[in-house]
């Protein structure tokens, strides 16, 4: 089937209106950088809290809870309870990471990209599993060591992971933490000045070389880094298989045409699944597949 001057408009359409909230999102979450102070939230999104936020991811939240042997209440129930009802929607929709990869595919469309196989898609996120599950671990270690009196023999071992293990490896941390805090304290030509830069530790150079994996990542394979390697992804991922909302294909109007798939950013197979709702880890209800259908099949589903 020919790609319909319409469904091509109301996807630009709903891809700017995302686009849009994602920045006011953004904003939001970052307003202690314009020197307004704001309620302190918690929600299921790939974002370190730093000295600009006003907010925090809830996967960095829940690392520093167990580091420091408290039961990570809040960043669980901001995961279940969110996940629940809305699946992975804070990940198309609200997380700041996110658009900065939507950026790049906006600035990058030029380049070919590829679309790996739903085996590689199922194989790969076995890594973003693993590291959910190492961190969660070596989290616990460490608040265990912590409980029991052993927290300076605890720092020493693990040094600059103690806090939040992931955090010191996540690009998220690198872009809106590491970054800013360079211009911040040392302005500028710490970018510039070849002698000032190789004095930066050895953590800011795995920092720097993760970040530049996920963005080679991000710019051939759209949304990448959300696909499996993103902890929030991950947890919100199996979540969102059993939430109240999601989208659904009317069995009457579908023609089978495949233009919701060309259009996932997260190369979700949408025929594949069950009419009555796409039941996929990789769903993020961004609604490309509902906007771009040319026979308003793809619907909006709730329960």
């Amino acid at each position: 089937m020919a790609w319909h001057k319409k469904p091509k408009t109301n996807l630009t359409k709903l891809r700017l209106l995302r686009t849009f909230i994602q920045f006011i999102m953004f904003l939001l979450l970052n307003l202690t950088f314009f020197l307004i102070g704001a309620t302190w939230l918690v929600l299921p999104i790939n974002m370190p809290r730093s000295i600009f936020s006003s907010s925090e991811g809830a996967f960095f939240l829940l690392q520093r809870m167990l580091t420091m042997a408290i039961i990570p209440l809040i960043p669980l129930a901001a995961f279940f309870l969110l996940g629940a009802l809305f699946g992975r929607l804070f990940c198309a929709w609200a997380c700041p990471f996110g658009l900065f990869q939507d950026l790049i595919g906006y600035l990058t469309s030029w380049i070919r990209k590829y679309e790996p196989t739903q085996e590689t898609n199922l194989n790969l996120r076995q890594i973003g599993e693993f590291i959910v599950i190492a961190t969660a671990l070596v989290s616990t270690f460490i608040g265990i060591n912590v409980a029991i009196g052993e927290k300076a023999a605890a720092q020493t071992a693990f040094d600059v992971f103690f806090d939040q293990p992931w955090a010191v490896l996540s690009p998220s941390t690198f872009l809106f933490t590491a970054i800013p805090l360079l211009f911040w304290w040392g302005g500028i030509e710490n970018f510039i000045i070849w002698e000032k830069f190789v004095h930066i530790d050895v953590i800011f150079w795995l920092r720097l070389s993760v970040f530049i994996i996920a963005l080679i990542i991000i710019i051939y394979i759209p949304r990448g880094w959300c696909r499996w390697f993103c902890p929030v992804g991950i947890i919100m991922g199996h979540l969102g298989t059993h939430s109240l909302l999601g989208v659904g294909r009317n069995i009457s109007k579908c023609t089978h045409c495949g233009l919701c798939e060309d259009v996932c950013p997260m190369g979700v197979r949408i025929l594949s699944h069950p009419a009555e709702k796409v039941r996929s880890p990789q769903c993020t209800n961004c609604l490309d597949c509902v906007a771009v259908c040319p026979d308003d099949a793809m619907e909006i589903k709730f329960l």
